[in-house]
Parts: structure tokens; C-alpha cells; sequence
């Protein structure tokens, strides 16, 4: 089997820490300590793998001094993390016990998020590996409920170019690549790669047109935007959405906007509420108080007519005629990639294929994380450690077998 990270595998291939505690170095070096290195050495034996680091502001902190960052090189070197992606989403604790709104805080509507994405950005690169490409995630704009419109669009442009300027200037100084990869998601500025190409192409590409003279040429200005600003498409937010993995996937293509980053992704479904009381039951007891878990119902013809915020609006009143044109309800709730069910509930793992299928067909993009950060709430009672070791552990064996079935297509 083709591993991560081989002469033989293109694709770098990780799972993101944000399922596990990181608000600051020490919890950091202890997830990593007690969950990612033996997960590498279960899947990959003597082999390094791949690591998506999530970086928040904490952590950041105390990388703050170049000894503590060339000590952390030198722990991820020693423990075969190959750190190729950051998860800069969100920058609060995304372990408290309560997240909800506030993992879109700050939102890129303040240049606070512009100028600790930048700092995060230098830091990292002066940990990952030499040379090797950096993908950071990000927000894609802001929560919609905090405004939306042209008055918030040129805010997140201004905001935008203003990291993306510092993404270029760390190439241009230490020949390290790297990109913003923005996560389209429900209830935010961008839940598609329409609204991101939207956007790109009638406010940040204008917008780095008038202030990015100086580099040149409007073909120069471009490429160079171009070449920093990419998108990190999450399967489970599009099957949220009921939009078409593929569809979205070579909607980018075609404008010329780079899939920075894919988020391998299961979503929960429910189908046939009116007659899956069970079923319905289970969709309900989902909603708890950490994350917010978004949701949409659509029709016979697949198009999303129904949708809230969060599954407390998920109306008790649904199995009593409320929405009869709903033949099935979605949310935003991750589960395991190698489930097909769970619980009464159908995953969204069909979808999930699809999208892996376009990516390795069309060779379209070189990261690849999986993102179950729900994990410790699927665990729960005891044994958790184990739990979570083994789940994930699945996971990415399921991912390497369906990348090399893939591949041999």
C-alpha cells in the first residue's frame, strides 16, 4: 500500500488535531504524546505520516521564541510527523464547553484575524519541514448572522490581502510555498465554491488589482494571487448543503482557483423522516451544547427547502406533518469516514467517495485531512484514549484502501 509521504505517494495525508486538546504548547506536546504517535506507529509502523497541526492563538504564543520552535521541529522530527498543514480554525479553545458562535471569532471581517493567521503562518514556517508546500485553514468570512453584503465583502477582502501579501513575502524570503485554503461552510460568507469564486473575482481580485500594482503586470498580480489564495473544500459542509461534490469541485477548476486543501468529511442523514421515528429520535439526541451542528432538508428532487442553525430548531413537530415536502434532513454532525451508518442514521460516506474520486482522478490536490473533531463526544464514558486511538486508526486505514482503489482505476 502506498503510504503518505513515499517517493511512490504524491498526496500528503494527515488527520487534523483539532480533535484533540491544544490551547497551548504543553496540551499540544501531550496530544501528540498520547494519541497521534502511537496512531502513526499502529497505521504506519517506522514510517512518518502526515499531521494537520491545529494552531491556535495559545499555542502560537508560546511559539512565540525561536528556541521553542526549533525544539517543537525537533519533536516532530523525532516523533516521523511530517507537519505539511495547519488548522488556524478557530483561534479561541475549540475544547471548551462551550463553542458554538464563537469558532468564528475573530471573523475576517477584523484585521485581527489577518494579522494572527500572518503570525501563525511565519511561525510555521519555520517548523515544517524545508521546502515542503504549507496549506492553513481558515474561515470563510464570517458567521452570516454577524452581517452580510458589500460592506462586510470589501472588509474581508481588505483582510485577506493582507495575510495572503505575507504568505508571498515567506516564499519570496525562504522559498517555503504556502497557501490560505478557505473553508466554505453552511451559515458562513462562503458555503460553496461559488460564493468563493463569487467573491474572488468581484472583491479580492479587484481589491489586490489596485493595491498590488507595484508587482507588476495585472497578469503577474494575478498568478501571484492566484497562487496563495485556495480553497479547502470539506465533503461534510456540501453534503450538508445537498450540493454536488463534484459539481463544486470542477466549478473551481474552471476558475482557475486552486483546491488548496480537501477535509475528508461524513456527515449524518436522516431519510424518510415522516416514516423514521426512530431514526429521528437519534438526529435529535445529537444536538449537545459544544458545536454548532447546522442542518438542511430537501425534497425529492435533492434541492435543500429547509434549514436552521443549529439541530435545537430541528421542530419535534416534524414527524407531525411540519415540512411535508422534506424526504430527508442532513447535518453537520462528523462521524467516522468508514461508517456507512450510525445509530438509525445514514453518513453521507457516498458523497464523501465521490469527492475522493474526482481528487484522484484529476490529481487536483496534493492534501488530503480527515476531521472527525467530534470524536470525544462519540467516545464518551470510559476508555476514551482507546476509543479515540482506534477509531482513528480505522479511519485512516480506510482512507489509504480507498485511495489505492482509486488510484488503480
Amino acid at each position: 500500500m502506498n503510504k503518505p509521504h513515499s517517493k511512490r505517494q504524491p498526496l500528503q495525508l494527515g488527520y487534523s488535531t483539532n480533535v484533540h486538546p491544544g490551547e497551548n504548547m504543553e496540551a499540544v506536546y501531550r496530544s501528540l504524546e498520547e494519541y497521534t504517535v502511537p496512531i502513526r506507529k499502529r497505521v504506519f509502523g517506522s514510517e512518518s505520516c502526515g499531521l494537520e497541526l491545529r494552531l491556535g492563538i495559545g499555542a502560537a504564543k508560546d511559539l512565540s521564541t525561536r528556541r521553542a520552535r526549533l525544539e517543537f521541529r525537533e519533536f516532530l522530527e523525532e516523533s516521523g510527523l511530517v507537519l505539511f498543514s495547519v488548522n488556524a480554525y478557530p483561534l479561541s479553545d475549540f475544547h471548551a464547553r462551550r463553542v458554538k458562535e464563537t469558532v468564528y471569532q475573530p471573523s475576517w471581517v477584523s484585521p485581527q484575524r489577518a494579522r494572527w493567521t500572518s503570525r501563525i503562518a511565519r511561525i510555521v514556517d519555520e517548523i515544517a519541514p524545508a521546502g515542503l508546500k504549507v496549506s492553513i485553514s481558515t474561515l470563510g468570512g464570517c458567521f452570516r448572522g454577524h452581517g452580510h453584503g458589500p460592506a462586510v465583502f470589501r472588509k474581508l477582502a481588505a483582510n485577506y490581502l493582507q495575510t495572503l501579501e505575507a504568505l508571498l513575502e515567506i516564499e519570496k524570503a525562504n522559498g517555503r510555498p504556502m497557501v490560505l485554503a478557505v473553508e466554505p461552510e453552511p451559515e458562513t460568507t462562503f458555503e460553496t465554491a461559488r460564493d468563493v469564486i463569487s467573491f474572488f473575482e468581484e472583491y479580492l481580485c479587484p481589491l489586490a488589482l489596485e493595491r498590488w500594482k507595484k508587482r507588476g503586470s495585472r497578469a503577474r498580480i494575478e498568478a501571484d494571487l492566484r497562487k496563495v489564495f485556495t480553497v479547502n473544500i470539506d465533503t461534510c459542509h456540501l453534503s450538508v448543503l445537498f450540493e454536488g461534490q463534484v459539481s463544486n469541485l470542477r466549478e473551481l477548476q474552471k476558475a482557475g482557483l486552486e483546491l488548496g486543501k480537501v477535509h475528508v468529511t461524513n456527515a449524518v442523514a436522516l431519510k424518510n423522516p415522516y416514516r423514521s421515528p426512530a431514526a429521528f429520535k437519534d438526529l435529535r439526541a445529537m444536538d449537545e451544547p459544544k458545536y454548532f451542528h447546522q442542518f438542511c432538508g430537501a425534497d425529492e428532487e435533492g434541492r435543500a427547502i429547509w434549514r436552521g442553525t443549529d439541530l435545537d430548531q430541528l421542530p419535534k413537530r416534524l414527524l407531525e406533518g411540519e415540512h411535508p415536502d422534506v424526504v430527508e434532513i442532513r447535518s453537520h454532525f462528523h462521524v467516522p469516514l468508514y461508517l456507512k451508518k450510525y445509530r438509525r442514521l445514514h453518513t453521507t460516506r457516498d458523497d464523501t467517495e465521490r469527492a475522493l474520486g474526482e481528487v484522484i482522478k484529476r490529481r487536483s490536490c496534493s492534501h488530503l485531512v480527515f476531521e472527525t473533531y467530534t470524536w470525544p463526544i462519540l467516545a464518551g464514558g470510559t476508555q476514551r484514549r482507546r476509543k479515540l486511538i482506534d477509531g482513528i486508526s480505522r479511519e485512516y486505514r480506510w482512507l489509504l484502501e480507498s485511495i489505492e482503489k482509486l488510484s488503480a482505476r
